[in-house]
């Protein structure tokens, strides 16, 4: 009989074991315990039941655990495993870490520390479906219970405080973070503060890789020895070895050549790398944030980015909004960065009109946080007698695309231009339109677009036959 609540499966060959840790679950108030002792059904099992953990034994007939966890990793990467085992080697406890298990314990199972290990992945599990949906409505969020570690970014969105509590929570976890947004919304920002907020002994090491060849990558990041090319008359250590206990941070990861992909893959599953040149690995003990703009399942349909690559990085996935979907930020931004330019310029801080702040909620923003802070302090620094000319953006709106001031006057979130749309195509559009922004997540879209999923996979299934 079901009761409410997350689903916890436990799966064992051991009947007494499975019967063991299930009183042990009861004891603490979870109710909602499902197990499996033939290793050849679990997969089927969390393929088809709505598991939020699994406490999976390593040592079974037929299946093994590795492989099992090896499964669970690649199509479910979402989905927290707790490894339950006799095996109390290091080797082992080290391997099930890289494949990506949440956490690792020997039997007998310490009953308090089970009761933890699974609220934490619970917990997880809870903020990663929070932004899925992008997270809460306003005053539901708590917000971060270290607001320091994000002072560098100004904000007063829920969802921003949604993806703040993430930041939090996965802070600990050596696991590696992907982080996806558009240009100029803020990643190697929110990289920071995941990497202040682990409190890692090492540094924080960024590298933007885009443009950079196999050869450029493999020296920057892995270092040469001696006589490894043409002028190399000393050793090089590279980045990887810099970030060591700290974080190595790679932007643009989507535009990562495929043989510098396959390098980066060894780094992520086994700690290790080769420098240039030399036929015997290090060993590095780091964290991977990697950031992107670019839609890493495209790539990976033409080919161009590693399956196993994506999988691997995206064991925590945060997506940043784009500035237009953070419209209670802009006024609040906006104010913070004439603050900054006045006073860098040695200036009074100009005020900016209600008429101003209208203008700027009209504008789509496509170079987003980056492109604001740009606009403001131009009009900052042509600001006369204390206050800043409505003009100066509506001059620069009207250049790229954007709004008139008879637009903000209609106060209208869409605006189309040349031939009016028929209703098919403007459904198409907004249908694409919300797929694209919530990184083809058919639940966030449906959300997105005040319909049910049920109703957008329908729409998406008949227009796709």
């Amino acid at each position: 009989m079901d009761h409410a609540g997350p689903v916890i499966l436990i799966v064992d060959d051991d009947p007494v074991a499975v019967e063991l840790i299930r009183v042990s679950l009861m004891s603490q108030g979870f109710e909602n315990i499902e197990f499996c002792t033939d290793s050849r059904l679990a997969m089927e099992t969390v393929r088809t039941r709505p598991i939020s953990v699994v406490l999976l034994d390593l040592f079974m007939p037929e299946v093994s655990g590795f492989d099992i966890l090896q499964l669970i990793v690649q199509e479910l990467p979402g989905l927290p495993v707790i490894v339950l085992t006799v095996d109390d080697s290091v080797d082992a406890a080290v391997k099930c870490m890289r494949i990506g298990a949440f956490d690792f314990m020997t039997k007998p199972v310490d009953r308090n520390r089970l009761g933890s290990s699974v609220n934490n992945a619970l917990r997880l599990r809870e903020l990663e479906e929070r932004l899925s949906l992008f997270g809460s409505e306003p005053g539901v969020v708590d917000g971060p219970r270290r607001p320091d570690l994000f002072r560098e970014i100004i904000t007063r969105s829920p969802r921003m405080e949604a993806i703040f509590q993430y930041v939090e929570a996965i802070a600990p976890s050596p696991k590696a973070v992907l982080i996806t947004g558009e240009s100029g919304t803020g990643k190697e920002l929110l990289a920071r503060a995941i990497h202040d907020a682990s409190e890692r002994r090492g540094p924080f090491v960024p590298v933007n890789v885009a443009g950079l060849d196999d050869v450029m990558f493999s020296d920057t990041l892995f270092g040469h020895v001696r006589g490894a090319f043409t002028g190399a008359d000393r050793p090089r250590s590279g980045l990887v070895e810099k970030a060591g206990n700290g974080t190595l941070f790679l932007d643009e990861i989507g535009d990562l050549e495929m043989s510098s992909q396959v390098k980066l893959l060894r780094l992520l599953q086994e700690g290790e790398y080769y420098p240039l040149g030399s036929d015997e690995p290090k060993r590095v003990t780091l964290r991977v944030l990697a950031a992107t703009n670019a839609d890493l399942i495209k790539k990976q349909e033409n080919g161009t980015f590693r399956r196993d690559l994506y999988y691997r990085l995206m064991s925590h996935l945060i997506r940043v909004p784009p500035l237009r979907e953070r419209g209670e930020d802009l006024d609040l931004l906006a104010r913070h960065f004439a603050r900054d330019t006045a006073q860098a310029m040695g200036r009074p801080v100009p005020q900016l009109s209600d008429e101003f702040a209208r203008l700027l909620k009209m504008y789509p923003f496509p170079g987003n946080i980056r492109e604001l802070q740009a606009i403001i302090s131009d009009a900052v620094s042509q600001a006369r007698d204390g206050i800043v000319p409505t003009g100066l953006i509506e001059d620069y709106f009207a250049a790229h695309g954007g709004v008139s001031s008879a637009d903000a006057a209609s106060d209208k979130r869409i605006h189309w231009t040349g031939d009016f749309p028929t209703l098919g195509e403007a459904e198409e559009f907004l249908v694409s339109e919300a797929l694209r922004r919530c990184d083809n997540n058919q639940t966030a879209a449906a959300k997105m677009l005040g319909v049910a999923q049920s109703t957008l996979s329908r729409r998406l299934k008949k227009h796709s036959d």
